[in-house]
């Protein structure tokens, strides 16, 4: 098959930025996939916002500029906008990706010019469908987990663990680490991989950034004078180990995640969430018996932090419960990349 993944929102500078993951726990399904299916004798490229074109260890060709060759699929990632009807394929796959902005299409009309669609999470199938009425054919993808890296290590029970965009509750953790430091007995530590223009460049919150000139909100300066050990984000190798010892993995976010890389590495970690309830696709993969989902929402900005903050302390001061969520993490279903790769190439035999 002859395949083109079309993402015109993922900027980088070459290809060796995916495969060294410089940004640190940011890992990319579009790589993954594209370079599984490279790797089955399938002959895929990518077309996006790569200022240096190149080709990956697997073979796939990351292009800078729309090709005109003619494509069993075109895989359409972000940044749709009619479906580019230039270019020409057989079939045309949506891959549906964040909800809140670039995922969407302005013209539901659209939605018709593809044979399929491609949902990370049933949550993310509930709203597009929501959206837009004339959704046919779908399937359920999922991200998958390098489970060479991310897996349990001798675990530290009184390490805290923060890994993703500043804009999933990075602002809250002084405050909540605080809280659950004075209930405890036990010395407790805190650590948050995160970094704005690390992990998204070029994105921009106001909630995140003020006027300053390298672009560092006061957010970061509070939490860097705060007990939180706030450090930039780390390749995948040494986050895995990172999580991999913590005893919990505390997320604020008032972000519906789609399907959280995040979530998925630290469960295959034996590391137990702490996260929002009723908000995103966080409850597809996290239980009570696996982690903690608040009851309030964000909005609810004390009894929120509360219910977050008991639930920590509850956990952290019964060493026999805490044992029983690390076990229960890995029992949750969760896939490799090899296994998402094979979901793929199975769907696109399907579709052919």
């Amino acid at each position: 098959m002859r395949i083109c993944f079309l993402d015109l929102s993922c900027r980088l500078e070459t290809v060796h930025d995916l495969e060294t993951n410089p940004r640190g726990g940011m890992v990319s399904s579009l790589f993954k996939v594209s370079d599984y299916l490279s790797s089955q004798g399938h002959d895929v490229c990518v077309v996006a916002d790569i200022k240096t074109p190149a080709t990956t260890k697997q073979g796939t060709r990351w292009e800078n500029h729309r090709v005109d060759d003619e494509f069993d699929f075109l895989i359409c990632n972000r940044g749709v906008g009619d479906g580019y009807p230039e270019i020409k394929a057989k079939h045309r796959i949506l891959w549906t990706h964040d909800l809140p902005h670039a995922g969407f299409i302005q013209n539901p009309k659209t939605i018709k010019a593809f044979s399929a669609i491609v949902f990370m999470s049933k949550y993310a199938e509930k709203v597009w469908r929501d959206f837009y009425k004339d959704i046919g054919k779908s399937f359920l993808i999922p991200n998958g987990v390098d489970k060479s890296l991310f897996y349990p290590r001798e675990k530290d029970f009184n390490y805290l663990i923060f890994a993703s965009a500043p804009n999933r509750g990075l602002k809250r953790l002084p405050f909540i680490f605080d809280c659950i430091e004075s209930r405890l007995k036990q010395h407790v530590y805190m650590r948050a991989y995160s970094n704005l223009k690390k992990l998204h460049p070029g994105e921009v919150d106001p909630e995140i950034r003020n006027e300053e000139e390298d672009g560092f909100s006061i957010i970061y300066n509070r939490v860097s004078e705060s007990k939180v050990e706030l450090k930039d984000p780390i390749p995948q190798k040494e986050l895995a180990e990172e999580i991999g010892k913590a005893g919990l993995m505390i997320l604020p976010t008032d972000y519906p995640e789609i399907c959280s890389n995040i979530v998925l590495q630290s469960l295959a970690s034996g590391t137990p969430i702490f996260t929002t309830g009723r908000l995103g696709s966080a409850s597809e993969w996290i239980t009570h018996r696996n982690g903690r989902l608040t009851k309030w929402h964000p909005v609810d900005y004390m009894i929120y932090q509360v219910d977050l903050i008991r639930n920590a302390v509850e956990i952290l001061e019964n060493r026999k419960l805490h044992k029983r969520l690390m076990k229960e993490c890995l029992k949750t279903k969760i896939f490799d990349w090899n296994e998402i790769g094979h979901k793929w190439e199975t769907m696109l035999n399907r579709l052919s």
